[in-house]
């Protein structure tokens, strides 16, 4: 996740009001209602609807599916979203030595201090800034080239959540080209309001929904959402970015070595 409203690390409890403040990127543990259902009624996971994905193309989706994992800490959706979409832009290499791009790897080859920081286990994320600013250079690290088009809306007016629909649904046509969402996760999951970043596994423009590949793995699996609340999500502002956030569509033109 990127950071959220609340500061990392900085875990505090009200007690007069009964209500908990949760760190940037780390899922409510403590919080949780047993009788709370997993998900809130703005999202409904792959397992209860699987139709689109068994019956249409869905090339982003069979792309990015072999090569969805979890993120490795609470603060580093940006980091395994962005080694997701290395690897299904790459696709799976030919040969015994090489290897698939993970967490470690790409914190390795980039030696960022601060990209390594902020996604450790204490970690503040990162801005939509600073994710647009990895991508680049991730792509530039692995040999992949590509395109990056950045979105960032502005509103939720008819013309904006239109120009999000055309994104979306020329995104769906081809692998070639992979999104990364950058969101509040709690406007879609209906738990607690956090930054966080996500590869978009497919768009299903018949019901106007899209599929998030969520990297929090240990609370949640693929869901769809309405492209609707999707642009809602965008423009919740957290600290990090108080203008929202958007979407990171990368194109790939080629891939060198």
């Amino acid at each position: 996740m990127t950071q959220a409203t609340w500061t990392a690390g900085a875990v505090a409890k009200i007690l007069g009001a009964g209500l908990l403040l949760w760190t940037a990127c780390v899922a409510p543990v403590l919080a949780q209602d047993d009788h709370k259902p997993k998900f809130g009624p703005d999202a409904v996971p792959i397992t209860r609807s699987a139709d689109f994905v068994r019956t249409a193309p869905a090339p982003d989706y069979w792309a990015l599916s072999p090569f969805y994992v979890p993120q490795t800490t609470g603060a580093s959706c940006s980091l395994t979203s962005v080694a997701m979409m290395l690897n299904a832009l790459r696709g799976l290499p030919g040969l015994a030595s090489e290897r698939l791009v993970t967490d470690k790897q790409l914190l390795d080859r980039l030696d960022d201090d601060h990209w390594r920081d902020a996604t450790a286990d204490d970690g503040e994320g990162i801005s939509f800034g600073e994710l647009i600013t990895y991508v680049r250079r991730s792509l530039n690290a692995y040999g992949i080239d590509a395109e990056v088009e950045v979105w960032r809306p502005r509103d939720s007016s008819p013309a904006t959540l239109a120009e999000l629909r055309r994104i979306l649904s020329d995104n769906e046509r081809s692998a070639d080209d992979i999104i990364l969402l950058a969101f509040d996760q709690g406007t879609l999951t209906g738990d607690i309001g956090l930054g966080h970043i996500a590869p978009l596994g497919a768009y299903d423009a018949a019901n106007r929904r899209a599929l998030v590949m969520d990297p929090d793995r240990t609370w949640y699996v693929p869901y769809w959402t309405s492209d609707a609340r999707l642009l809602e999500a965008m423009l919740k502002p957290d600290r990090a970015d108080p203008e929202g956030s958007g979407l990171i569509r990368v194109r790939s033109r080629r891939v060198s070595g």
